[in-house]
């Protein structure tokens, strides 16, 4: 019998928490979830000696768990996306996938894309360092929604592309915004101990960001250095009626681009019977 994705919830717990994450604030609106184990495996050869049948691999990596998951953003949220946080940046959370745990998983890269009309969605990708090993996969029929006793959502309170706003006091974009791509990215390294297969923790290295904004209209071109945030740039990520996500939510400051914020690329287009298309592309170095 097959398992249907309605019995595979995911749930995402307190970072740096090794329990199973709470299934009432844990829970995530998640419409893809991938998961891919893979080994590092050589062939086993010794001069003079052919092949043995039953021992024909050498294994010089530890196992390698890789988890990607999409969902959407919906108000209420409650400490499943506390890891975007950037005081827990170089922590790590547990995962609860159906009824599988997959422990001491890191985030390798967040992004978000906004578009008018389309409920936002937030997609993040994993590495577990412990995940869940032997036994197959099962499903959880027993869970929750968001902080409550209900799994259906809300239509009205999630996150679309046209409830959202942006605030740009320089006025480097156009009026009119078409498009918002948001992406950060985590530099790691793994550590590992004398006599341990597995790493142990990462390290962080390096967090980035960057924001591509589709719209009507540049400001100004930029030159050899790119140009300069001299204000704060952000997105608002905010419901139908244009009310806030929410002042705790770890999703509320998501996207901020303080000055000194650079725009490093810009484009713009334009063909017979439309308008100017541009786009602008801002980074910054968090670490």
């Amino acid at each position: 019998m097959s398992l249907p994705y309605s019995e595979f919830p995911v749930y995402i717990g307190q970072v740096g928490g090794t329990t199973p994450p709470n299934e009432a604030n844990g829970y995530v609106p998640a419409t893809q979830l991938n998961v891919s184990y893979s080994t590092s495996a050589s062939a086993r050869r010794k001069l003079g000696k052919s092949v043995d049948s039953s021992d024909q691999f050498t294994f010089n990596s530890p196992l390698s768990a890789d988890i990607s998951v999409s969902c959407l953003l919906q108000s209420g949220m409650l400490s499943g996306l506390d890891f975007l946080l950037d005081a827990n940046q170089d922590n790590f959370v547990t995962m609860k996938l159906g009824s599988g745990i997959y422990n001491k998983c890191y985030v390798k890269d967040v992004s978000l894309s906004i578009s008018p009309f389309e409920p936002v969605v937030l997609s993040a990708n994993f590495v577990s360092l412990d995940p869940a090993v032997g036994g197959g996969i099962t499903g959880n029929t027993n869970f929750v929604g968001i902080g409550s006793s209900s799994t259906t959502l809300d239509t009205d309170g999630l996150v679309y592309g046209h409830t959202c706003s942006i605030s740009d006091t320089d006025d480097l974009l156009g009026q009119v915004q078409s498009q918002i791509n948001f992406k950060r990215a985590y530099t790691r390294t793994p550590i590992y101990g004398l006599g341990s297969v597995n790493a142990s923790s990462m390290l962080l290295d390096g967090v980035e960001e960057e924001m591509s904004v589709s719209s009507t209209g540049l400001n100004s071109l930029i030159n050899f250095s790119g140009e300069k945030l001299a204000s704060q740039l952000n997105v608002d990520l905010k419901i139908q009626g244009g009310v806030g996500i929410g002042t705790s939510t770890p999703i509320t400051d998501l996207i901020k681009f303080p000055a000194g914020a650079r725009v490093l690329t810009e484009a713009y287009s334009a063909q017979g019977g439309g308008v100017v298309q541009t786009t602008a592309t801002i980074k910054q170095i968090k670490l």
